[in-house]
């Protein structure tokens, strides 16, 4: 078996160098404005990214406030709440997603950001309540 797991580590570190390699011959590739729009769009999907990482944190008194209820539903209206205001967010940030890869880009990160507003929530409950 190690054989095995050593060769499966081998191949995914190679397919990772590979796409870290035709990534970067890619980006040199594009024409100045294309690089120039491809570091605007980044750059809001960070700030986005660094929004959705701090909302729960900056507004911890409505999870305390929603662990004190002692109810499911109150919790669940409060990751919702959460996930309702990321969409939101990143609709203002990034705009409506045009083509089939950037609308499941943009539902995966509202998955990660649904999942960490839980976790969150949770944890910050477990502890001020």
């Amino acid at each position: 078996m190690p054989f095995i797991k050593n060769l499966t580590q081998w191949i995914i570190g190679g397919a990772t160098v590979l796409a870290v390699v035709a990534a970067g011959v890619a980006y040199f590739d594009l024409p100045a404005a294309d690089r120039a729009a491809l570091w605007h769009h980044v750059g809001r999907v960070l700030v986005w990214i660094g929004l959705v990482l701090v909302l729960p944190w900056a507004t911890f008194f409505v999870s305390t406030a929603a662990a004190r209820r002692e109810s499911n539903a109150a919790g669940a209206v409060l990751v919702a709440g959460y996930t309702i205001v990321d969409g939101v967010l990143l609709w203002l940030l990034v705009g409506v997603p045009q083509g089939a890869f950037l609308i499941l880009a943009a539902v995966f990160g509202l998955l990660v950001a649904l999942t960490y507003n839980l976790l969150t929530c949770d944890w910050i409950a477990e502890r001020n309540a």
